[in-house]
């Protein structure tokens, strides 16, 4: 973990303000996507009450998060673009003065792109799951109450933990996997059909294993927050004195709590993976 994070400060220095301007960008976004369902129950409630401010307020939102997600392109591209092909060169330059392999170099100048798409696409990802799970916790404690609040908090901690070793063995897969894949142009070059078959064979049995083990996590997953899900609609309509919108709102945030309570072990794994590839790419042959 250690050498991870000194790799991403290393890579987050190479353009700073370039970085924070598009992380800037897509916190925007997950704030405004995050609000969307509270603004749209509260501008279903002024339907009924003929007020129009939330409704207005919602179609601000809507060209503010087109203006915010346009301008996010056109950095997300130029930034991180440059820092690939940065890192890429700098990479290469310093691995044929040792002793690595062809295959070896070829597959780890992949692994340079996935360790800087963690600011493009994990981070993001960490920071939208997180503010979607405290927006709708915040909003389930304020409008619904102490007990599906904390049956939500319950439901996530088992998830958790019912999935946390499907996902374990998935980032030892991913790991094997790493390990044949830098073997590949050696495998090519033997001209060998025998030991190519064995290649491919042993990529096909890692990649059923972490198949079927993601689908028992989403299987424990599902089942658990379906269960939730039910037992939230029955309470929130039978006990509750709720208006149209706010029945609209809580049932969307607890969909969306359940949607990133999902992520969390996904985002173990690429933490994994990441440093995995940290390990790799610093690693001396001689």
């Amino acid at each position: 973990m250690k050498d991870l994070i000194l790799k991403l400060q290393d890579i987050f220095k190479k353009s700073p303000l370039g970085i924070m301007a598009v992380l800037a960008m897509d916190v925007a976004e997950i704030v405004l996507l995050s609000l969307n369902p509270f603004v749209i129950g509260s501008c279903i409630d002024g339907f009924f009450e003929h007020s129009y401010f939330w409704f207005y307020t919602l179609i601000a939102l809507q060209f503010l998060l087109v203006a915010v997600h346009a301008i996010n392109k056109i950095l997300d591209t130029r930034v991180y673009e440059r820092i690939i092909e940065a890192e890429s060169n700098d990479y290469y330059v310093e691995k044929i003065k040792t002793g690595a392999s062809d295959s070896q170099i070829s597959s780890r100048l992949n692994l340079v792109d996935e360790i800087i798409s963690f600011f493009e696409v994990d981070l993001v990802q960490i920071i939208d799951m997180l503010g979607g799970i405290v927006f709708s916790l915040i909003y389930i404690f304020t409008t619904s109450g102490l007990l599906l609040f904390f049956s939500a908090i319950a439901v996530s901690i088992l998830v958790y933990i019912f999935t946390k070793r499907y996902h374990t063995k998935i980032a030892s897969n991913n790991v094997k996997l790493q390990d044949h894949d830098e073997t590949r142009e050696e495998v090519i070059s033997s001209r060998n059909e025998h030991q190519f078959r064995g290649f491919t064979r042993t990529i096909l049995n890692l990649r059923i294993s972490s198949s079927d083990l993601d689908a028992k996590a989403y299987l424990c997953t599902d089942v658990l927050q379906s269960v939730f899900l039910i037992f939230a609609i029955i309470l929130t309509v039978k006990m509750g004195n709720y208006t149209s919108g706010q029945l609209f709102s809580i049932i969307t945030y607890i969909m969306m709590l359940n949607e990133r309570v999902c992520e969390i072990n996904e985002v173990r794994v690429k933490v994994y993976n990441l440093i995995d590839s940290v390990t790799r790419l610093e690693r001396n042959e001689e």
